[in-house]
């Protein structure tokens, strides 16, 4: 070959070499950047990025407070010439504190050889319990809201408690007031008694036991 077709074949062999690295360069400038991807809506990339709230759990409804039950009702007493309610005159303190439940205390300081008044607790107001001679000797009643088995109560006048207690009532002058004591003798048992006190013709107070603990005027004073 003469030297100037060598020199042509030269000159193309440099040019194909050329467009071929311009070839390559350019195809590495398009293929795109690893951190300029851009991912498609909707699809997570991690799982740190994906919206959970759907698939989260709905909170629980609060709890329905329970209304507070009503407490029990106080029970009824009444009253008649041998006790009241469960309470009987004539039994022993340790037999009277066990029919009320326990609810019977000796206050502090007292003779229980003689006469004086225990503490019921828990129990109605305007009933006082007195104990003689180591017995549960009477009550005192001076409340309206306990009345007897005969539905006498404090308020009553006295033509009602004789309508009550016919052919049972005695009737005397009171000691300190104007009016009297109404005296009920059951005929079944004449060692009890009930007494209602009066004054200006209606019950102020009245009290059962057993004589002769349910005569004392005074209490055990």
């Amino acid at each position: 070959m003469n030297a100037p077709l060598l020199i042509r074949a030269i000159a193309a062999l440099s040019l194909v070499a050329l467009a071929a690295a311009a070839c390559s360069k350019g195809a590495e400038r398009a293929a795109p950047r690893a951190d300029s991807v851009t991912t498609p809506v909707g699809t997570p990339t991690t799982p740190a990025a994906r919206d959970t709230s759907a698939a989260a759990p709905a909170p629980a409804a609060p709890a329905t407070a329970t209304p507070p039950s009503a407490p029990p009702a106080s029970p009824t007493y009444t009253v008649t010439e041998r006790g009241i309610g469960p309470l009987r005159f004539g039994v022993t303190f340790a037999q009277g504190d066990s029919a009320l439940g326990g609810a019977l205390l000796v206050p502090v300081g007292i003779d229980t050889t003689g006469c004086d008044y225990l503490v019921w607790d828990g129990g109605p107001p305007g009933v006082h319990v007195m104990f003689d001679q180591h017995h549960i000797a009477r009550v005192d009643i001076d409340t309206a809201s306990i009345a007897t088995a005969a539905g006498a109560r404090v308020g009553d006048d006295e033509a009602r408690i004789k309508r009550l207690y016919p052919g049972q009532v005695t009737v005397t002058p009171h000691k300190y007031e104007d009016g009297h004591y109404l005296t009920v003798t059951p005929a079944a048992d004449k060692r009890f008694r009930i007494i209602f006190e009066t004054s200006g013709g209606r019950v102020t107070r009245y009290r059962a036991g057993m004589m002769p603990s349910v005569e004392y005027v005074e209490g055990c004073s």
